[in-house]
């Protein structure tokens, strides 16, 4: 496991922990760290960044560590381990930033408090997912599925929960999706910002985008 990946998943079952527990004895540490448009505005920046390293509920924190285990793995291959922690806050940062935007015109969303890692860990499956959209993995270890597909069924899967349980609860989440292919895909508005950065990045082969149809490693992943 990359010491990128490992500490990340180490710092939000941390914080998550002593949040969870310090809001049953008083400390309210977990109200500091959610993502509240209101406070956002009122100058408490640092929850942009706080929020997806707390995560309440104990499955979603299980199943989250794995997806950021997979498939973290193979983007801190393709991008090094700095660039990938810097794209994982800076995507949950910016869909945070967003999301307090929108608030300022949705009051159902300006009343929402949100934690929790998944909006991020979605961000992860669909930048893998764009990297690599013809290597199959086995969802749920039963059924076959290419990264592009994958790409379709995270998308797909967000919206329908936000059909079922209200669409302001997942602002965040398709938010965060929507920046990742911005920036990751190939043929997305974020290939001139790359560019950019490639003359600078260029001596470090770790900073560098693999794309699936360039890349011959095609295996099943688990």
């Amino acid at each position: 496991m990359p010491a990128a990946v490992g500490g990340l998943i180490a710092a939000t079952v941390v914080v998550s922990l002593v949040a969870v527990v310090g809001k049953r004895n008083g400390v309210p540490l977990l109200r500091f760290a959610e993502l509240a448009p209101r406070e956002v505005w009122s100058g408490e920046v640092w929850r942009l960044v706080t929020w997806v390293l707390v995560e309440t509920e104990p499955l979603n924190l299980l199943f989250g560590g794995l997806v950021l285990f997979w498939f973290g793995r193979d983007l801190v291959e393709a991008w090094g381990q700095r660039r990938f922690l810097a794209t994982y806050f800076g995507i949950a940062a910016a869909a945070a930033a967003l999301t307090c935007l929108a608030a300022l015109a949705w009051p159902a969303l300006d009343s929402l408090r949100f934690t929790g890692f998944w909006a991020a860990v979605d961000a992860v499956i669909v930048a893998w997912a764009l990297l690599h959209p013809f290597r199959q993995i086995l969802l749920f270890f039963a059924v076959p599925v290419s990264g592009k597909a994958l790409l379709w069924i995270t998308v797909g899967g967000t919206v329908l929960f936000a059909l079922f349980t209200g669409v302001a609860a997942f602002v965040p989440h398709l938010l965060a999706e929507g920046v990742t292919w911005i920036w990751v895909s190939e043929n997305g508005p974020g290939r001139w910002l790359r560019r950019v950065r490639l003359p600078r990045l260029g001596r470090k082969r770790r900073f560098e985008v693999i794309h699936a149809d360039r890349d011959p490693d095609r295996r099943w992943l688990n």
